[in-house]
């Protein structure tokens, strides 16, 4: 979990001009991968950080990536 503790948001991947496209790619993919499966977790009943919002702003970081790959 490469993103876990250095960023608070998934904006801060985006705005991270250290990393190249593909790394803020495969970081936002595995955020949102890992997020997924502790929603899916809570809803079984488990304990899990429900953050539905941080997911939106994982999928629309994702689309802006997508969208505009030279801009990264």
């Amino acid at each position: 979990m490469a993103y876990h503790g250095k960023y608070d948001s998934p904006t801060d991947v985006l705005r991270d001009k250290n990393l190249g496209h593909h790394e803020k790619v495969e970081m936002l993919t595995s955020w949102r991968d890992d997020k997924e499966a502790y929603l899916r977790a809570s809803e079984e009943g488990m304990q899990g950080d429900d953050r539905s919002d941080l997911l939106r702003q994982i999928e629309i970081s994702l689309s802006s990536l997508q969208e505009n790959p030279l801009r990264s």
